[in-house]
């Protein structure tokens, strides 16, 4: 299939169709199609579309190569981890994204290679415009009755089942691009980092945001099979679903720079993937911001063309890359005020775990007298957006050393001040503030300090606030923020016990 310019269009998926038919600097891909190989959305395209045929050819010559084969379909995944634990892979910090950015691009380059197809760049699964498993890949046999290499018979999620709305909705995609800075965006930074040493890229020990913690690790959870595992690239609908994290990771960076901290920026992945002669590739993180750079288009321009932001708003920025780092606190900067509370407890689907936190009087009278802020999707001005966002203050709730036991079926749910609160109350109840889940990682014991920290997740509570509590919450009381559990996938849920709620209230 040729690219025209409909097909940009149609194939652009939600992200594309909105971010290219507004007047960001996108638009330009319409103008002028890139002639290097495009990454499409796989809604719409045929089971023998040139694209799906080359990656499910190449699948099946990966799997037939002798196993001590660097490109062997297992050896290759073997990159990311196996039923051992995770190898050079890095979940909860700030290298996930860069990270999965080169691994995806060093198979899309072997696909070009084994199928001499130099067309060929890894499709896209829009789970947001198309949230059931894409048919390619529920098909035991293709249309011409051959085996297809792309179907996993271990899968437990049901090819009629669309994920939940509450991980893969528009909802959910709204806010993660309206998430600033990159370490609330992108996951941040491993506590304590103060090196390049390569033990900190998979050690963990960063705060997930909706990115990481939301669509990316429920999505692999919910599909199951090898998807919640280490092994999770042996299932081919791994590169489906990065490429679509990735996708939204480039279309954040039409209007958001990435953090320009030495620590991210020049830490390198050594030895880590393939050139397609075999020979090591070893980028620095630096090398991996332009996917065009990398061989592949998802169609966009002018990465970064962040419009001039005001003092208030570049203010609000460091201080929330302060907090979310750890690196500051409220009796050495003006506009930041923090509470917080221990916790021993855990959350279970029959037991809700409810933490309150008394807030100091007037700390959340900016937050009442405020409208709901815009996420930018509405008119596709994120610039208009972020000004608007940086003249109230922001509410962020940090939940950290969150132990969870059976995380491959399990999601955390969190709501706020909801009294009643049980595991069947609906996502659409308006005390719900969003959910988050994690990638096993039980049998690692690697990282910067010889083991691996519980995961911490961050999420937004300020229109929450407005939302529970309005004009109604009296000045000085507590709010409740509380965590239930529910299944994932096909099994039933563990529990979940954070050992820190920190609530930081952050205003430029």
């Amino acid at each position: 299939m040729s690219i025209t310019r409909r097909s940009v269009i149609v194939q652009g998926g939600v992200i594309g169709a909105g971010v290219l038919a507004s007047g960001l600097p996108g638009i330009k891909a319409f103008a002028q199609i890139s002639p290097l190989p495009w990454r499409r959305s796989l809604q719409g395209l045929a089971w023998n579309d040139p694209i799906v045929a080359t990656y499910r050819d190449a699948v099946r010559i990966l799997k037939a190569m002798p196993a001590s084969e660097k490109f062997n379909w297992v050896k290759l995944s073997e990159i990311h981890g196996s039923p051992s634990g995770f190898k050079y892979c890095p979940h909860g910090n700030w290298y996930f994204l860069p990270w999965h950015r080169a691994f995806t691009a060093m198979y899309e380059r072997i696909v070009r290679q084994v199928t001499k197809n130099n067309d060929f760049a890894m499709p896209f699964w829009d789970w947001t415009a198309n949230p059931y498993l894409p048919d390619i890949f529920t098909m035991q046999k293709t249309p011409d009755h051959k085996e297809n290499p792309l179907y996993v018979a271990t899968r437990t999620w049901r090819p009629t089942q669309p994920m939940p709305n509450n991980i893969v909705g528009q909802g959910v995609l709204n806010s993660i691009l309206a998430s600033t800075p990159y370490e609330i965006f992108g996951t941040s930074r491993p506590r304590g980092q103060n090196s390049l040493d390569p033990s900190w890229i998979t050690g963990g020990g960063g705060t997930q945001g909706i990115l990481e913690a939301t669509p990316h690790n429920q999505v692999h959870n919910n599909i199951g099979g090898y998807m919640p595992t280490a092994s999770s690239p042996r299932d081919p609908i791994f590169f489906m679903h990065h490429a679509n994290i990735d996708r939204i990771w480039a279309t954040w960076n039409l209007r958001n720079s990435n953090s320009a901290d030495p620590l991210w920026t020049n830490m390198p992945f050594n030895e880590n993937f393939y050139n397609v002669d075999g020979s090591f590739w070893s980028p620095k993180v630096s090398d991996l911001y332009i996917p065009e750079e990398l061989g592949y288009t998802y169609g966009f321009r002018n990465y970064f063309k962040v419009a001039t932001a005001s003092a208030k708003t570049l203010a609000l920025d460091n201080k929330l890359s302060s907090v979310i780092a750890e690196t500051t606190s409220d009796a050495a900067v003006a506009g930041l005020t923090t509470a917080f509370v221990e916790n021993s407890k855990a959350a279970t689907r029959n037991a809700p775990l409810s933490l309150p936190v008394k807030i100091p009087a007037g700390a959340l009278q900016g937050i009442f007298s405020q409208p709901p802020l815009p996420s930018g999707m509405e008119t596709m001005d994120f610039g208009a957006a972020r000004e608007q966002a940086a003249s109230a203050p922001r509410v962020l709730a940090f939940l950290r050393d969150v132990e969870i036991t059976d995380p491959k079926t399990t999601s955390v749910r969190v709501f706020l001040g909801k009294h009643d609160l049980k595991a069947d109350t609906p996502v659409t109840d308006p005390h719900y503030v969003g959910s988050f889940a994690v990638l096993d990682h039980s049998g690692d014991h690697h990282g910067a300090h010889g083991h691996r920290p519980p995961p911490s997740f961050v999420l937004d509570l300020t229109d929450a606030i407005q939302r529970v509590y309005g004009g109604g919450h009296a000045d000085g009381e507590d709010i409740n923020l509380q965590l239930v559990p529910v299944g994932a996938g096909a099994g039933k849920p563990g529990s979940a016990k954070p050992a820190r709620l920190e609530i930081a209230i952050v205003s430029a």
